[in-house]
């Protein structure tokens, strides 16, 4: 059985959310990254986001941002403590250091 944050059922083999786009589904995930392209543009050098103009040089640090603030209905979850987060990049921040990540931490069921 999966944890369900709210927003709908969690795949237990990905700890991925069984619904918008991150269910872990390669094409999903596809999809999911055209929405946040489509929510980006480069001007005079920077990559910015149109709905707020949040700019910064680097793709990547706009792809974060809109994927965190402007995306709804997204969460990723840790696979070892069930924590829900708005995007890949804090979900993968929080798995380096999540202390249920060693087996000898984790609660007993």
């Amino acid at each position: 059985e999966g944890y369900d944050d709210g927003s709908g059922m969690i795949d237990p083999n990905t700890g991925m959310p069984i619904a918008a786009g991150a269910d872990g589904n390669k094409d999903n995930l596809e999809e999911l990254d055209l929405t946040i392209q489509s929510m980006m543009e480069k001007q005079e050098g920077c990559w910015t986001c149109t709905v707020c103009g949040f700019a910064k040089y680097r793709k990547n640090h706009v792809k974060d941002h809109v994927e965190s603030k402007h995306v709804k209905d997204v969460g990723f979850v840790c696979p070892h403590c069930n924590r829900v987060y708005k995007g890949r990049h804090s979900l993968r921040s929080h798995v380096a250091q999540c202390s249920y990540n060693d087996q000898s931490f984790k609660p007993s069921p």
